[in-house]
């Protein structure tokens, strides 16, 4: 069975496509067989790995509109199930199924992959909850600004009750400071803030600013082959070690 994450915040624009697209990349030089899903309707994984027009997509899988297979897009160096535009009025439609939380887990659980990274929607509606309830871990990459405290507050309860309800082995694999400058005192106070809560697990590597994560996903190429010798690549690097040791294991391929 594939170990499960989940890349999830309620806000928007904290990194989350970029994390899934970079750790996937990492995970797959490292020889491991890796499946991306996009759940956000903004298809931005998707765009990034040059599917912008489907066949079918990730909604009509959980639906039973299609199978996996119909769905599935084959990259050399992962796969995908791709999302589109209308995914949003899925979504709503997800949330009106018997047993709806356990779609997506159901057409996943058992398939022959190392790891399954999901893409989150910027939100904690139904989508986001059968990514959580399908997922062994979940990451939350935040930025050190005003609200970023409050909205992981929001996630933090969302996970409880799926823990209580759904899926009692969710756990947190950290919180990832992306685009995080340690440098001004309101993103050291949230950073001590977030070290100091028991509750919490952050990962002691960051994701600095680099204006190469930013144009990699333009161009659909990863950080390790739009710009191997960037801030991006090293961080994305040192955070893919971080979740192998989380998850307990080791690289088939060495880097």
């Amino acid at each position: 069975m594939p170990t499960i994450i989940s890349v999830t915040n309620n806000k928007g624009g904290t990194g989350k496509t970029t994390t899934v697209f970079n750790l996937g990349a990492a995970l797959a030089r490292r020889g491991f067989s890796v499946l991306l899903i996009d759940l956000d309707a903004q298809c931005n994984l998707s765009i990034a790995a040059g599917v912008s027009q489907p066949a079918h997509h990730v909604g009509e899988l959980v639906l039973g509109e299609a199978t996996f297979e119909q769905t599935l897009v084959k990259k050399p160096q992962y796969h995908l199930l791709p999302a589109q535009r209308v995914l949003l009025s899925y979504e709503y439609r997800v949330n009106n199924e018997p047993d709806s939380g356990h779609l997506l887990a159901d057409v996943i659980k058992d398939k022959d992959y190392d790891f399954v990274l999901i893409d989150c929607p910027p939100s904690l509606g139904a989508l986001t909850v059968n990514a959580l309830v399908a997922s062994n871990y979940y990451i939350v990459p935040m930025q050190g600004e005003n609200f970023a405290y409050i909205g992981l507050d929001e996630i933090q309860k969302l996970v409880l009750k799926i823990k209580k309800r759904m899926n009692p082995d969710l756990e947190l694999a950290g919180i990832l400071l992306s685009m995080f400058d340690l440098r001004t005192k309101f993103g050291q106070m949230v950073y001590q803030k977030l070290v100091q809560d028991q509750r919490l697990k952050v990962f002691t590597g960051n994701i600095r600013q680099d204006i190469a994560l930013m144009e990699c996903t333009v161009f659909g190429q990863s950080i390790f082959d739009y710009a191997p010798e960037s801030r991006g690549a090293a961080d994305y690097n040192h955070h893919c070690e971080e979740v192998l040791a989380l998850v307990g294991k080791t690289p088939k391929i060495p880097v």
